[in-house]
């Protein structure tokens, strides 16, 4: 058997609260029962799914896994690309989401848990995706980058994510966030932010958030991006306004159902390069992590993944 022959799983055990690693053992005997040639890696710390990813590639595995929630999805992503470039172009991801958000599968339509999952490798669709790439700040303003699939965004979500990622997370994705969203509202202040698209200034003053969207969802089933598309070879830039901390409150249950459009002061951009800078800290949140902070800097990889569902 060849290693390209065979699928490896990189899986956190500690996503959807632990339940993963209780439960990956009875996955993995219901995937060997249908045919599949696996094998796998429990990862133990933060970065460890890059890191697994990374090796396995380089020895040689060309059809991975990610089994985890959307964090652990970025972290396996991120695990594609060395040095700047792809480590094996022929490489391709499955997403077996089995976390808190799950916010990439509501995108791709892919159900949750394992009939899900194995509905998607018996479907054996698969397709080319963009992926984004965003140069940040961390703590120590020292300069980092990362890539993502889903969603980026700073202001509101950033803090969101961070009160969030400090709870359990045992209500379950949805209601997790909706709890963290209400709060952060309550305590947030808007930013003063500049934002260029493609090179031209599109706006400068004070915002409540900028998300640069390759997908569609964001915070357990907020649809912020409606018209994002994964393979388009742009990001959807939404923009929310000087809103008041009551009229977020109100309208809320309208990001959820992307309605959210039409209220005055939030505006939709396209294009493959963004720049934000703000005057004060903003945090910055990829695919439901916050690795950092403004000044943000946005690029995008077309078609450069081949992505299973």
């Amino acid at each position: 058997m060849s290693k390209n022959d065979s699928w490896f799983a990189v899986v956190n055990p500690q996503s959807a609260n632990g339940s993963t690693g209780k439960r990956w053992p009875e996955y993995l005997i219901r995937l060997r029962e249908d045919g599949y040639l696996l094998d796998f890696a429990y990862t133990t710390e933060p970065g460890d799914a890059t890191r697994v990813t990374q090796r396995i590639l380089k020895e040689g595995y060309t059809h991975i896994i990610a089994v985890g929630g959307d964090g652990t999805m970025n972290e396996v992503v991120n695990g594609f690309f060395s040095n700047g470039q792809l480590i094996n172009c022929e490489a391709e991801l499955a997403l077996f989401s089995h976390g808190t958000g799950g916010d990439l599968i509501r995108t791709l339509q892919i159900s949750r848990g394992i009939e899900g999952f194995l509905k998607t490798l018996r479907r054996g669709q698969k397709r080319m995706i963009d992926v984004g790439e965003v140069l940040f700040q961390d703590e120590h303003r020292q300069q980092l980058h990362r890539y993502f699939l889903n969603v980026a965004d700073v202001g509101l979500g950033g803090e969101t994510v961070a009160l969030v990622n400090k709870q359990s997370k045992l209500l379950g994705g949805k209601l997790s966030f909706l709890i963290g969203s209400v709060l952060s509202i309550l305590r947030y202040r808007n930013k003063i932010m500049r934002c260029e698209i493609d090179g031209k200034l599109i706006f400068e003053g004070r915002l409540n958030s900028i998300m640069v969207a390759n997908g569609r969802y964001i915070g357990g089933g907020m649809m912020i991006a409606p018209h994002a598309e994964l393979d388009d070879g742009l990001f959807d830039v939404v923009c929310l306004g000087d809103f008041s901390t009551l009229m977020l409150l109100r309208h809320l249950p309208k990001i959820y159902k992307g309605e959210h459009l039409v209220i005055p002061g939030v505006t939709v951009h396209r294009g493959r390069s963004v720049v934000i800078t703000t005057v004060e800290k903003a945090l910055l949140d990829i695919d439901g992590e916050q690795p950092g902070q403004a000044p943000l800097t946005f690029s995008l990889h077309s078609k450069a993944l081949c992505l299973w569902g």
